[in-house]
Parts: C-alpha cells; sequence; structure tokens
C-alpha cells in the first residue's frame, strides 16, 4: 500500500519536509514507533494502517486530503514477488503515475523515476517538481 501524505494541505498548513508518528504497545509491552515522512511513503505496512486509520487526526487528515491511500495495481508488475523490487512509475497508469509525481518530496527519488519513464507528460511533471522542490517551492 502507499500513504501520501502532504502536510501543507492540513489546516493550519505545516512546513512540507515534516513527518508525523504514533506510538503503540506492542507485544510483550514494547513501544513501537511509526513515522509517516511527508511525500510518498511506498510499502506502508498495512498492519500499521489498520492500527491508525481510526483515530481521529487521521480522519481528519483524510477528509483534508492531506493524507491518501493509494493501492499498488500489482497488475501491472510482471512477478508479484518482485514487487518490493520495482522502483519506477513506468507501468503505473498515467494518472497514478502523476499523483505519485506530485506528492513526491524526494529528489533523489524522483530523479530515479525520471531515468526509467518513457512517456513525456510524466517526464515533464517530473521535471516541474524537482524544479519546484530544489527552488522552494514544493
Amino acid at each position: 500500500m502507499i500513504l501520501v501524505y502532504r502536510p501543507e494541505l492540513e489546516s493550519p498548513p505545516m512546513d512540507p519536509e515534516c513527518t508525523i508518528g504514533f506510538s503503540f504497545v506492542a507485544d510483550k509491552g514494547q513501544p513501537e514507533n511509526i513515522q509517516v515522512q511527508s511525500g510518498v511513503n511506498r510499502h506502508f505496512p498495512e498492519s500499521v494502517w489498520e492500527k491508525i486509520k481510526n483515530y481521529d487526526v487521521v480522519k481528519n487528515m483524510l477528509k483534508l486530503g492531506a493524507l491518501r491511500v493509494e493501492e499498488e495495481d500489482t497488475a501491472y508488475v510482471p512477478d508479484p514477488a518482485a514487487a518490493a523490487a520495482v522502483d519506477s512509475i513506468a507501468d503505473m497508469p498515467v494518472t497514478q503515475a502523476m499523483r505519485l509525481v506530485e506528492d513526491s518530496f524526494d529528489v533523489a527519488q524522483l530523479q530515479r523515476w525520471e531515468a526509467r519513464e518513457q512517456r513525456i507528460r510524466v517526464r515533464n511533471a517530473i521535471g516541474k517538481r524537482i524544479t519546484a522542490i530544489t527552488e522552494g517551492n514544493g
């Protein structure tokens, strides 16, 4: 599952590079801390999502659009066992790829995506996103 966090959409808006954290009491009383980075959080554990999705703060962020859940479409991955190793948006539908580009704050990840991407529209969006981040407008 992909969890997208856009802190600038919160009310009040937060710094675009902030994180949110959740703490749980795990097995045998050991604490478990989970952080959600701003931007695209690929392979977010569904077990953690099940724990936090009913929190009021999470419901509010979902309503505002500051937090969004994207399901990975494994139909586009040739080998489901290799899904965790895929670090490309080239096989995703254009709309999903564009959303992930828009929500990403990681320039290195965007550059990796751009290197493998063939669609002009998506490449242009990646270039604009990298420019926005590096110029402080992202």
